[in-house]
């Protein structure tokens, strides 16, 4: 008997378990589409040279800021350019848009490629 009923509960608390439902995602729309590549020569280079390049051109007035004149210094830094762009942590003045966020986290996850 009381292994029927140990076998009864395992089956019940399966059951329940297994219909375990969401609600924090419920209506939530997410929005993961990037172009199949975005250019770093034609996107991300230009958002750089003009919102970045204030600051980090390498020439050492601004300490701790990591010069950011080259293709090899973006790359080695993408995950970090990505994440202080998507918290509007940078640029200072805060002049990207939402489109150029975007096309800054699509380059970082396609691999920072150089294209």
């Amino acid at each position: 008997m009381m292994r029927r009923r140990s076998i009864y509960m395992l089956v019940a608390a399966t059951a329940l378990s297994s219909c375990e439902y969401n609600v924090e995602n419920e209506g939530m729309v997410i929005d993961d589409s990037c172009e199949p590549t975005i250019s770093y020569t034609a996107t991300i280079q230009p958002l750089i040279a003009n919102n970045c390049m204030p600051c980090h051109n390498g020439d050492g007035n601004i300490p701790d800021a990591p010069d950011l004149t080259t293709y090899a210094a973006v790359q080695s830094r993408a995950e970090l350019v990505k994440e202080v762009t998507q918290s509007r942590r940078m640029p200072k003045d805060g002049t990207l848009t939402d489109t150029e966020i975007a096309a800054i986290k699509c380059w970082v996850d396609g691999g920072a490629l150089d294209n």
